[in-house]
């Protein structure tokens, strides 16, 4: 989903312990045991793209709590490719 402000991506898609169906979106060899939302933020920064956190509720698991960030990238990337630069920033 691209917005606007850019493109907004859930911690979920990067915990190991989830599977693709409960909304795990990197293969588990990129996955990290437990993601903050912290980790996200300096992961996308680190690419030199702005990155701004956004606390809501991810619709596959609405009764937690969690987090997600609002990444802007340079240039013309898709979602997933956004997903699997910061994925390999976090491993």
């Amino acid at each position: 989903m691209i917005k606007r402000e850019g493109y907004v991506i859930w911690t979920q898609y990067f915990d190991r312990s989830l599977t693709r169906s409960m909304g795990r979106r990197v293969p588990v060899r990129l996955a990290v045991k437990s993601v903050s939302q912290k980790a996200v933020i300096d992961a996308a920064r680190s690419l030199g793209w702005h990155a701004e956190p956004v606390n809501r509720r991810y619709p596959r698991r609405w009764w937690q709590q969690d987090a997600c960030v609002i990444v802007r990238p340079e240039g013309r990337l898709s979602r997933s490719e956004v997903v699997r630069r910061i994925s390999e920033k976090l491993r």
